[in-house]
Formats: C-alpha cells, sequence, structure tokens
C-alpha cells in the first residue's frame, strides 16, 4: 500500500490525467447507464415464481402462449357512454393491433355481446384489455406501455376520460417517476454534501476537493456499472441508477474524509503536505479497504436475490464502490498532492477536538452509565421493529397523478372492487374436462373458494357470471320438470273440463235415453197389436190343432189345406225371421255399444226385454214354424202317412205356441218401457252428441298429457342417472348445453380450446394489494386441491396467477432474499473485524452493535412511518436497509475501533478516551454527509426512495451519534483488555 500511495503522490498530474482518461471513456465508449438499462429485460419477478409460471400456463391453454404481461384501456364518460364512444372503443382495438407491432391480444369490443359484457353498469365506464409480450417492470415492457399510451391518447372524443391502467403500467410509472427524480436526488445530494462540508471544514478548498472527487468517483461509478450491465456481468434496472448514485456519493464522501482527517492530523504535526499525503493514504488504507469490501461484498450478495429490485442493483452498487475505493487510494492523494502544497485544503483551527475531549473523559468515566443510556433508546426503538406490517401496494409509493393511478379510481368509480385485479385459478387435467361430472367437480371447487373469507364472487364455466349457472342446479331442473308437468297438468284440467262436458253429454243421454222409454208408450197401440196378433196366432193354432183331427177325416181337404197351411207357414216364417233378426241387431247394440245402457235402470229393462222376445223368437218360435212347415208340405206331398205328418204338425204348432208366449210376455215388458224411450230418442241424440265432442277433446287431451309426461319422464330419467353420481352433486349440465350457444361464450372465457385447462376467476373484496388477498391466495390453492381430491378431476395441477398471486411470491422470494442477504453480510463484516481486529470479543460486539442499531432504525420507521402517518413500510425497505446500515455502520465500527485499537491497546480508558476524542469529528462529518445523500432519496416523489433514504438516514445517525459515540467506546472502557480477547496488541 506504501508504494501505491508514494507512486500516487509523486506521479500526482500523470494518476490524475490516466483516472480522468478512464473516467471519460467509461462514459463515452460505454453507453450510458440508462441505455443499457433501457435494453436490459430483467424481470421484476423471476419467471420461476408460482404465479408467472401459472400465468404462463394460463395464457397458453387460453391465449398466443407469448403473453407476459397485461394492462386495462380504461375509458369514462359522465352521462353514459355515447354511440360516437362505442364506435371509436372499436376503432382504436383495431389501430391498436394494426400500429403496435408487439401486442399479443386485445378485447375485440365489435364482436357480438363483448360490448355488453365489459361496459360498467352504469354505462358510463368501459375497459379494454391489451396483452403485451414484456416481463413486467422491464424496460421493454415500459417502451410497449409507452407505446399504447401514444396510441390511445390520438383523437380521443371530447369529453371521453381515457387512461391506461393495469399492475404492469403501475410498475411502468413507478419506474418512470424513480428516472425524473434521479437528477433531482443527484443535485439535493451534492447540495447537502456542499453544506455540510462548508458547515464542517469551513475550507472552500476542502469543499471543492471533496466534491472533485466524489463527481469523479460518482462518473467512474456509474460508468462501470453501464460496463458490467452491457457486457452481461450483471443485470441493471432503473433502481440501479439511483441506488449507485445514492450509494457512491456517500461512501465516496466517507473515504475522502477518512483520508482528510488523516491528512489534517499529519499537517497538525508538521508534515509536509506531499509526505502527509502519503502517509494519511498508508495509516487510513486498512480502514477504507476494510469499509468499502464490508459494502462490497454485502452489496454483491444481493446478487443472488430472487426479486429484481435487488439482484439489478447490488452488484452494481459493489462495483462502483470497488471503483470509488481505487479511485480514493490513488487518485485522491494524487488531487492532495497537486493542491496540498499551496494550503488550500490545510485544517482550520478548531475546538471540536476539545468538546470531543471532554465527551470521551465523561463516557470512560461513566461506562456503565453510558452504556445504559445509549442501549436504552436502541431498544425502545427497536421494540417496534416485530409490529412492522410491510406494504406491496405499488400504487401507494407513486404520485396519485399517475395515469396508472387515475385508471385505477377511474374503474373504481364504476365496477365492483378489484375488477382488474382478480386472483385466476387454473385447473389442469390429463383429460377433457367438457362433461357434467368435471364442470359438477369444478362447481364444487369454485362454491368451496367462494365460502372463503374475503372472496366477493367466482366466475367459472360453471358460474360465468359470479352466481353458478341456474339452468344447471337441480332445483332448477326439478323446476323446468315441475313446469312440464304443470303444462301436462293444464292440459289434464283441459281434459277434465272436456270430461265434464262428456259427463253431463252422457247425463242428458241417459234422461234422453228415459224419455225414449217414456216416449215409447206411442207405440203402444202398435205393440198392442201385436200383442193381440200374437194371441190370434196362438187362437189360430191352437184351432188348427183341434182342427187336425177333422182333418184326419178328410184327406183329400186336408192335403188341399195342408199345403195352403203350409204356403201361410212359410209366409209367418220369413216375417218371424225379419223380425228375430232385427231384434237381435237392436239387442247387441243396447249390450255392447251403448255407453249409458247399462248404467240408466229404464235402458237396461228395456234391453232385457228386447233380449226376452229375441230369445223366444229364435229358440222357440221360429224352429216351431220350420217343423209345421216341413209337416204340412211332407202331408201336401203325400210324403208321409198322415198320422206322422199331423203329428210333426202338431209338434211344431205347440213349440211355436210355447215361443209366442215367450214373445207375448217379452213384447209385455218391451211395451212397458218403449214408451219411455220413444219421446227421448230426440235427447239420445243430442247427448249422443255432446259425448262424443267431449270424447274427442279428451282424446286430444290425453295424446297431450302423454306426450308432456313422456317428456318429463325422459327429462327426470336423465337427470336422475347422472345425478346419481356422488361427484356431481347438486349441479349437473345436461350434455345439449355444451352445444347452446348461449354457453359459447362462457366455454372459450373458461375452458380451453382442448379442454384440458379450466380457470376461475376469484374476485376479491378486499385490497388487492393488501396482505389479506395475498394470504388467501394460498388458501384459494388449497381449498379447490381439496374440493377435487375425492372426485373425477384427484390429481389434477392446481395453480394460481393475477396480482395477489404475485405480491404473495414477491412477499415470499423477498423474504427468502432477506435471509440469505443479511446472512451474508453479517458474515461478511463479521470476517473482515475478525480479520482486521484478530478479536472474536472485539468483532462479535461490533456486529451485534450493527444489528441492534439496525432493528432500532427500522423500529423508528415502523413508528414514524405506520403508526403515525398509517403508511405501512414498502416490502423494499428492510432489505436494502439492512445491507447499507450494516455495511455503512461497519465503516465506523472499524475507524473507531481500529483507533482504540491504537490508542489503548492495553484496554486502557485514557486510550479509549484518546480514539474517542480523535475520530469524533471525523464520525460525525462522515456519518452526516452519508445520511444526507441518503435523506436526499427524500426529495423525489416515490415514496419507496422516501422511505428507504429516511430510514438509513435515520439509521446513520443512530448509529454515528449513538451507538459510535457511547455505546462502543463506553462497552470498551468498561470491559477494558478484554476487548481483545484471546490476544491482545502490544503497546506502543
Amino acid at each position: 500500500m506504501q508504494k501505491i500511495a508514494r507512486f500516487a503522490v509523486r506521479r500526482a498530474p500523470l494518476v490524475v490525467l490516466l483516472w480522468l482518461a478512464v473516467i471519460v471513456g467509461l462514459n463515452v465508449g460505454v453507453p450510458q447507464l440508462e441505455k443499457v438499462i433501457a435494453e436490459d429485460n430483467t424481470a421484476f419477478v423471476p419467471e420461476h415464481a408460482a404465479s408467472i409460471t401459472a400465468y404462463t400456463h394460463m395464457d397458453e391453454a387460453f391465449g398466443a402462449g407469448d403473453t407476459r404481461s397485461i394492462v386495462f384501456v380504461a375509458g369514462e364518460r359522465d352521462g353514459g357512454l355515447t354511440r360516437a364512444d362505442r364506435v371509436w372503443f372499436g376503432q382504436l382495438t383495431d389501430r391498436i393491433e394494426a400500429e403496435h407491432e408487439e401486442v399479443t391480444t386485445v378485447t375485440d369490443v365489435a364482436a357480438n355481446g363483448v360490448w355488453e359484457g365489459v361496459v360498467s353498469k352504469d354505462g358510463e365506464a368501459i375497459y379494454v384489455q391489451v396483452g403485451l409480450p414484456a416481463d413486467v417492470g422491464t424496460p421493454q415492457s415500459s417502451q410497449q406501455i409507452h407505446e399504447l399510451r401514444e396510441i390511445v391518447a390520438d383523437e380521443v372524443p371530447r369529453g371521453l376520460a381515457v387512461a391506461v391502467t393495469g399492475p404492469a403500467a403501475t410498475i411502468t410509472d413507478t419506474q418512470d417517476t424513480i428516472e425524473r427524480d434521479i437528477a433531482t436526488i443527484t443535485v439535493v445530494t451534492v447540495g447537502l454534501i456542499a453544506v455540510i462540508l462548508l458547515l464542517l471544514y469551513r475550507s472552500l478548498g476542502v469543499t471543492a476537493l471533496v466534491l472533485g472527487f466524489i463527481g469523479a468517483a460518482l462518473g467512474a461509478g456509474r460508468g462501470i456499472a453501464a460496463l458490467g450491465g452491457h457486457l452481461g456481468w450483471f443485470h441493471v434496472s432503473t433502481f440501479t441508477a439511483s441506488f449507485v448514485t445514492a450509494i457512491v456519493l456517500g461512501a465516496a464522501t466517507d473515504y475522502a474524509i477518512f483520508l482528510l482527517s488523516r491528512f489534517h492530523e499529519q499537517r497538525r504535526a508538521g508534515v509536509e503536505a506531499r509526505e502527509a499525503a502519503a502517509r494519511a493514504t498508508v495509516k487510513v488504507a486498512s480502514v477504507i479497504v476494510g469499509s468499502a469490501l464490508t459494502v462490497v461484498l454485502a452489496t454483491a450478495s444481493m446478487g443472488l436475490a430472487e426479486i429484481g429490485m435487488f439482484s439489478t442493483t447490488g452488484p452494481a452498487i459493489a462495483l462502483a464502490v470497488a471503483m470509488a475505493l481505487f479511485l480514493c487510494l490513488s487518485l485522491l492523494p494524487a488531487m492532495i498532492a497537486i493542491v496540498g502544497p499551496r494550503g488550500w485544503i490545510d485544517p482550520r483551527p478548531t475546538r471540536s477536538e476539545a468538546r470531543w475531549a471532554g465527551l470521551a473523559a465523561y463516557v470512560v468515566a461513566q461506562p456503565a452509565k453510558v452504556l445504559a443510556l445509549g442501549l436504552l433508546p436502541l431498544l425502545l426503538l427497536a421494540s417496534f421493529y416485530p409490529l412492522m406490517d410491510l406494504g406491496y401496494d405499488q400504487r401507494r409509493v407513486q404520485p396519485d397523478g399517475t395515469e396508472s393511478n387515475i385508471g385505477y379510481r377511474l374503474l373504481a368509480d364504476h365496477y365492483p372492487a378489484n375488477e382488474v385485479l382478480a386472483d385466476y385459478v387454473l385447473i389442469t387435467s390429463d383429460h377433457d374436462m367438457r362433461n357434467a361430472r368435471d364442470i359438477a367437480a369444478i362447481e364444487q371447487a369454485a362454491a368451496s373458494v367462494a365460502r372463503l373469507r374475503g372472496v366477493e364472487s367466482v366466475r367459472t364455466v360453471s358460474r360465468p357470471l359470479g352466481t353458478p349457472i341456474e339452468q344447471a342446479s337441480l332445483g332448477y331442473q326439478m323446476g323446468v320438470a315441475g313446469e312440464r308437468l304443470g303444462k301436462a297438468s293444464a292440459k289434464v284440467a283441459t281434459g277434465a273440463e272436456d270430461a265434464t262436458r262428456l259427463d253431463s253429454g252422457a247425463t242428458k243421454l241417459s234422461g234422453g235415453a228415459g224419455q225414449v222409454a217414456d216416449g215409447a208408450s206411442r207405440a203402444v197401440d202398435g205393440a198392442d197389436r201385436l200383442l193381440a196378433g200374437a194371441n190370434e196366432l196362438s187362437a189360430g193354432l191352437t184351432r188348427l190343432a183341434d182342427g187336425a183331427d177333422d182333418a184326419a177325416d178328410g184327406t183329400r181337404r186336408l192335403r188341399e189345406g195342408a199345403a195352403r197351411l203350409a204356403d201361410g207357414l212359410e209366409d209367418g216364417l220369413d216375417s218371424a225371421q225379419l223380425a228375430v233378426d232385427g231384434l237381435g241387431l237392436a239387442y247387441d247394440a243396447l249390450k255392447n255399444k251403448s255407453l249409458t245402457c247399462g248404467i240408466d235402470p229404464a235402458c237396461r229393462q228395456a234391453r232385457e226385454g228386447i233380449r226376452q222376445i229375441w230369445v223366444g223368437e229364435r229358440d222357440q218360435l221360429l224352429p216351431g214354424l220350420r217343423d209345421a212347415v216341413a209337416g204340412a208340405r211332407a202331408i201336401a206331398a203325400g210324403t208321409v202317412d198322415l198320422e206322422t205328418g199331423l203329428a210333426r204338425i202338431q209338434a211344431g204348432l205347440d213349440r211355436a205356441d210355447a215361443g209366442a208366449t215367450q214373445l207375448r210376455a217379452g213384447q209385455a215388458t218391451l211395451a212397458g218401457r218403449l214408451g219411455d224411450l220413444a219421446d227421448g230418442a230426440g235427447q239420445v241424440a243430442d247427448g249422443a252428441s255432446r259425448v262424443a265432442d267431449g270424447t274427442g277433446q279428451v282424446a286430444g287431451s290425453m295424446g297431450e298429457l302423454g306426450s308432456g309426461l313422456g317428456d318429463a319422464s325422459a327429462y327426470l330419467t336423465e337427470t336422475g342417472k347422472a345425478t346419481r353420481d356422488p361427484a356431481v352433486g347438486g349441479f349437473y349440465l345436461p350434455p345439449a348445453a355444451f352445444d347452446d350457444e348461449r354457453f359459447a361464450m362462457a366455454r372459450g372465457l373458461f375452458m380451453s380450446a382442448d379442454g384440458r385447462s379450466a380457470r376461475m376467476v376469484v374476485v376479491g373484496s378486499t385490497d388487492a394489494f393488501g396482505n389479506a388477498s395475498i394470504d388467501r391466495t394460498a388458501a384459494l390453492r388449497d381449498t379447490t386441491e381439496l374440493a377435487l381430491a375425492d372426485g373425477p378431476l384427484a390429481g389434477s395441477t392446481v395453480e394460481s396467477a393475477g396480482m395477489p398471486s404475485s405480491l404473495a411470491d414477491i412477499r415470499e422470494l423477498s423474504t427468502a432474499d432477506f435471509r440469505m442477504v443479511a446472512l451474508v453480510a453479517l458474515l461478511v463484516v463479521l470476517v473482515i473485524l475478525l480479520v482486521l481486529l484478530r478479536s472474536i470479543v472485539a468483532s462479535l460486539f461490533l456486529l451485534g452493535s450493527v444489528v441492534l442499531s439496525y432493528a432500532a432504525a427500522m423500529g423508528l420507521g415502523v413508528l414514524v412511518w405506520q403508526m403515525l402517518l398509517d403508511k405501512p413500510l414498502d416490502w423494499t425497505v428492510p432489505s436494502i436497509a439492512f445491507v447499507l446500515l450494516v455495511a455503512v455502520g461497519a465503516d465506523y465500527n472499524m475507524l473507531l475501533i481500529k483507533r482504540i485499537r491504537d490508542e489503548a491497546p492495553d484496554g486502557s480508558a485514557a486510550g479509549v478516551a484518546r480514539a474517542l476524542a480523535i475520530t469524533g469529528g471525523v464520525i460525525t462529518a462522515a456519518g452526516l454527509i452519508f445520511a444526507a445523500s441518503v435523506f436526499a432519496m427524500m426529495s423525489g416523489s416515490v415514496v419507496t426512495l422516501t422511505q428507504i433514504g429516511f430510514t438509513i438516514g435515520m439509521g446513520l445517525l443512530l448509529d454515528t451519534f449513538v451507538v459510535r459515540t457511547l455505546v462502543v467506546p463506553a462497552f470498551a472502557a468498561l470491559v477494558g483488555p478484554r476487548l481483545w480477547w484471546p490476544g491482545a496488541p502490544k503497546a506502543h
């Protein structure tokens, strides 16, 4: 180190020119850091994160497979969107596809039913979804969003407010705001450093020297960071530029002050300026190297982080700080060697060392009391640290007037909360899920998710509007069956009315039949005459039988008479046959063809009389007449003897007489009812006509009833077979529904083309950026997996995507990153302290003081931001604050403890006091300047940088004025020589 210092002092102009050439070359020959950042494509969240993987799978199933981020074009018009607005949005989607080369998807509002689906219920707002191929948070994503905004802003109708919003747009607006703030932060930082230098050193020469050096360090640091990013040594992002600027300015100022303090000591001791520069460089080199290595290694460990904000800032900071270290050990001694002999930077008389000597004497005189006094505020502030509730809302870290925030407010005024910030649950199966059983299983999972606390609605293939498809519930389907049965019942009721008419007609028919019987009295005379004729026939037959005896006397006359008798009998037989046939037809009609004769007693009695007449004539009269005719013919022909012929005639006539007797009895019965039947013949005809009409209508109704009952039976049978499957539960989507046009849109939105992927859109009632929504993402997956576990989709892959899921990944990954970076940083600090001090006790105590200082700074941040200002600390604050506070705090630790080791190798209180008095001003100046450089970050408009600047700045002040001023020297004085265990340095 001595050779380097001597060379830098002896060849000061050459060293300065060489470094100027390097700095100019880095800034001219290498693209500027902002340009390198614009070419980097590091994602904000790594691609292997669960939410990113899920989104990729969802895009492959439902999109083109190349969408990595989504934004929304939101529009609003007070009083309602107009037809012109609809035309403009239709043209806008066409222009986006035509003019934006990289857009992957865009909502086609001109498609059937799409406009109605995306317009708010009040008709005043609309949003159009646009997919982009760049990962969220990358410069390419920002560029694509800027191009989209230019297209959207072209020829907007008067009175229509439009804004491009969404998570990707939010990140872009945050990065844009930081880029605009970098210049302001840099100017404020340099201004604060200049003011503090003037106040502390009261020297324009010192101020100019330090500002020139930190300017060179910043130029070299930005240039080397740009070179590393350009060559691919590490990734860079928008956050890289702001953090490199703040940390390099602070660290370079610290190193310059460390070296200047030693130079001033040498000058006060009367050492020549050039020699003082060389000696100061050698004496302070170990502290500066140790301090710089702490920062370099701690921040370099951030390159192992998964979150893009950490991995793109840590390595660049490490390389820039390493460059500042090289400049401090070579360029700064050369600059001092050039201006030092002119007296421009010589120390001014000051009383600060005397004041620090008085404080040091008190500290070593009351070490226990001072130690307790120093630890008390640190412990009190640290007690707030466990109460920290980190915030992940990127909307709140940027100004309210950014376009993305304007778009969020626009949507919030017209749509349900989180309309464009929903969770997506993706279900991937090994088979086509477009069947009743699988969709029922999806519905069961959706119903389970919908019951989770904080879930407002779940949309999926079984519930495209957020509630289950009404037609698919068994209740609805039973209602359909009931409706069909109701229609059939109505038909039955109509048939019942017709049956009533039939009954009425039948009643009238019955009454008519009675009147027919009554009216038959008009035929009594004819019946009496028929009865008289029958009587005369019987008498004649009797006389004929008597006369047969006389005929035996006159054979000749008998033959002639027998012939005439045969002729007469045949005529009577023919007439009787016709009568018998007619009566048979009448009886058959009344018995087998009449609907009411069996009910009406009068009709039954009339029918019985007809039957008796018909049977008597058929079985007795006709056979007897036939025998008599045969006997008469035989006598007339002389083919038999007279006695035999007369016997045959006598037997036939006797049989005919028996039939006639039965005929008279039937005629008497018939005559008694024939009168009743005669008068009702007209009414019988009328009633029969009504019966016919009613019967026809009943027949028609019964046909329709049969059809309706058949449909209902088939429907219920099909539903019953399907729903007997336990996996279906209370949800059943008939196969015909898959071909229904009304179901087509829902099927396309929530089920992939091959049917192997289905998604649920879960809209929460809690803030999508809040911890409640983030916590719920794991429950969404677990609940879905549990609901599918015992059904046809058991074993399916369940993933979640969306803003809450991405934030859940950020929280998980950032927590893991913090643990890893913290562990590495602590190990680095411990190793460097052990190497530098060769003391376990001192090293562990100083490491503990660093951790306590960090906890106190974070507790103060929680107290101020979370409790007093009601703004939770951004999730990036703990990790970045830890690395910088531990690394920078170690700087002051090393400077102080190295001087204590030099002044008090035996652990004497006097040596500790001398070390504190000598370094007190230097550490205070360094702490104030570094704090000022990070406090300058608060001049920006991004809350993230404001909180980081506040927390780190306050941590540096606590470290400067409490830890290094009170705690460390008090502990050193209290433990004495044990501080250097297991060894002890030799006394000077």
